[in-house]
């Protein structure tokens, strides 16, 4: 990738982020201001820039809309999980002592200790987001609460079979109306792989409950593992009840979400058997070609800058000269996709049946910014947290220190 190409990402990065923030002005989203205010720490730190003026009065603003709300969801994305994940984010950032958890920190406790039946064991809006939230806890009493609760209520939905451990979505009515009732997702974001690096996270994390962790993992990565293509031995299937059909190349259901959450579950347990595997997903997911990705939108969750994303990770650490080689092909196809989408207009997103306008982290404007500023940068940020793509613990910088020297500020010419 050359350097040109770097600069036109930092360029239009910086011009969704003037998207993110003329969206946020006036808004009554919470969750904006929070996502902003996650960005503007990032560019900071991306750029050697770190001021926290910026974030912090995007977080002011978000506390105070908080504050107003008759009932805050638990959640991670939009929620009392994510408020208290970026404020931890920002105070750690800062030098100084995470202030205000305490109303958060009942919100979520309390969700966590009377999870609903009706509630998944999920990424964004379920119960792995809620351990997200604990394991980042800056107070170690919470950690463990937190994380001891959230294994507690993996181990009463979690089903067992010849291949190991898998847990399914509910049978709630929005699950019912889709059809997904009763479902069993491969992916990370409402499923399996999902659990996998949750799960290795907390096996890691040096708590009291580390222990159970383990052996779920243990299970749980056993299942996922004899997921992969029975003839082909390729990318399991988008759901385990699809008799194989193929997944996109995504982080949300794909095999680029699947490979992370492997490469967690590696790292952890220093399996190589499990490390062969992530490698051998990530190197097929960044040399598909990009007519066979099924990815027709820009966002990180299900888009163009998760495979930007997912292809900088697959840059600093494939295997392989080979992998490499196709990762920056891969960041720099999807790259100019969304510079060219930008450039003709703010970007639109799928939304229902049709396309809409986003500004948020996951499925929008900021997430797309972030994407492109690592891809430019090659500065490992905090916000692969929210997606399980890195373990999560106190110190989401502890990787990116570690790497310092290590890893190419940019792209080689693909």
């Amino acid at each position: 990738m050359t350097t040109g190409l770097a600069e036109q990402q930092l360029q239009c990065a910086a011009v969704l982020l003037r998207d993110v923030r003329a969206a946020a002005a006036g808004s009554d989203d919470f969750s904006l201001h929070l996502d902003l205010a996650l960005a503007d720490l990032e560019f900071g730190r991306a750029l050697g820039e770190p001021s926290p003026a910026a974030p912090r009065r995007s977080l002011a603003v978000a506390a105070d809309l908080l504050r107003a709300a008759r009932a805050v969801p638990p959640w991670l994305y939009g929620g009392a999980a994510q408020a208290g994940w970026t404020m931890v984010q920002l105070a750690r950032a800062t030098g100084v002592q995470a202030r205000g958890l305490a109303p958060l920190d009942e919100v979520v406790g309390r969700w966590i200790a009377e999870y609903p039946d009706t509630c998944d064991v999920d990424l964004p809006r379920g119960l792995l987001g809620l351990g997200v939230y604990g394991l980042a806890h800056p107070e170690p009493g919470v950690r463990e609460r937190f994380s001891s609760g959230v294994l507690d209520v993996v181990e009463a939905r979690a089903e067992h079979d010849c291949d190991g451990m898998f847990v399914r979505l509910v049978a709630n009515a929005p699950r019912q109306a889709d059809g997904s009732a009763g479902c069993t997702v491969v992916g990370v974001a409402h499923g399996c792989a999902g659990l996998v690096s949750y799960l290795a996270s907390v096996a890691g994390a040096d708590l009291s409950c580390s222990a159970r962790a383990q052996s779920l993992l243990a299970a749980a990565v056993r299942w996922l593992l004899r997921q992969r293509d029975p003839v082909g031995g390729g990318a399991p299937p988008l759901w385990r009840d699809s008799d194989y059909a193929p997944s996109r190349v995504t982080w949300c259901y794909g095999d680029p979400g699947i490979a992370l959450a492997l490469a967690v579950a590696a790292e952890v347990t220093s399996s190589a058997t499990i490390r062969a595997a992530a490698a051998e997903l990530a190197s097929a997911a960044v040399a598909r070609h990009p007519e066979e990705s099924g990815v027709i939108d820009a966002c990180l969750c299900h888009g163009a800058a998760g495979l930007v994303w997912f292809g900088r990770r697959v840059l600093d650490t494939g295997a392989t000269a080979a992998d490499r080689q196709q990762a920056a092909r891969c960041i720099a196809h999807w790259s100019r996709y969304l510079i060219e989408q930008r450039h003709a207009g703010p970007l639109q997103f799928f939304r229902g049946s049709g396309t809409d306008r986003n500004s948020s982290f996951l499925e929008g404007d900021a997430g797309v910014a972030l994407a492109l500023l690592q891809a430019a940068t090659g500065t490992r940020p905090a916000w692969e947290q929210l997606l399980l793509g890195t373990p999560v613990s106190t110190d989401p910088w502890a990787e990116a220190r570690r790497e310092v020297g290590r890893a190419p500020g940019g792209c080689p010419t693909p």
